[in-house]
């Protein structure tokens, strides 16, 4: 079993490396041609990186997070997203998701990528997501006290992010509409609420080491929105059972 669970993580891990390497390029410009032959390369050298150096997370151990030959640094995004989406991809295999949950984990990694890095998402991505979520909640959502529950619940999260918008842009909104229609309304919830809360405390800690107003910094939702996702679609109904215990315990 553990070699199965290994090669499940570097399964998604290795996806990652890939969808890192292929965006970088499209947004570089580069020749379609080469996108799919072209090996991995330096950023600033432009040399070509070894095996080793290739290998999903463990290659930015190896070479200390810095290239070989021009000891210029890596960006750590790519170890720590390489990393995120190796051990997605596990839970999801151990939680036996189904096959939507990782499509849209696989939309949500490639849009945090130009959130984290531009700050910015592509519209046609988000767009193409929210019809993929409509499908799937047309075809597979048949549970008509969840979808009269869940459907109130992203009407609410619609006013309170309008009333918040300045932690929210647009982008970020159809994003949750998205999630919300293809996870149970407890699942949602968790999502929402553990984005919000791992987002304020990367402000917080941020603002810590740069000596920046929290306020005038800015947050990239999507990382925080596909991390929670996952714990979300995994975990959430027994994270809302708790928390609701605690709130509410029994009588």
């Amino acid at each position: 079993m553990l070699i199965i669970y290994l090669c499940i993580f570097f399964l998604g891990a290795s996806l990652a490396s890939y969808i890192n390497a292929t965006l970088y390029r499209i947004e570089k410009n580069i020749k379609l041609s080469t996108l799919l032959t072209e090996s991995s390369y330096c950023e600033k050298c432009k040399k070509k990186l070894t095996w080793y150096e290739l290998i999903p997370c463990f290659g930015y151990l190896l070479i200390k997070g810095r290239c070989k030959n021009c000891r210029s640094k890596v960006n750590p995004y790519y170890p720590i997203s390489e990393a995120f989406l190796g051990g997605s991809f596990l839970l999801l295999y151990l939680n036996s998701s189904r096959f939507y949950i990782w499509i849209i984990l696989l939309f949500l990694f490639i849009l945090s990528y130009y959130d984290f890095l531009y700050k910015e998402i592509p519209r046609n991505l988000v767009h193409t997501l929210l019809i993929f979520s409509v499908l799937v909640f047309i075809l597979f959502i048949q549970i008509p006290l969840s979808v009269i529950i869940t459907v109130g619940i992203l009407l609410g999260i619609f006013l309170l992010t309008k009333i918040i918008k300045k932690s929210f842009g647009f982008g970020d909104i159809l994003v949750l509409l998205s999630i919300g229609l293809v996870i149970s309304p407890k699942q949602f919830l968790t999502t929402f609420w553990l984005s919000i809360v791992s987002a304020l405390l990367y402000a917080i800690f941020n603002g810590l080491i740069t000596k920046e107003d929290i306020k005038k910094i800015k947050i990239p939702m999507i990382p925080f929105i596909s991390l929670s996702f996952v714990i979300g679609a995994v975990y959430g109904d027994v994270i809302f059972s708790k928390i609701l215990q605690l709130i509410i315990p029994p009588l």
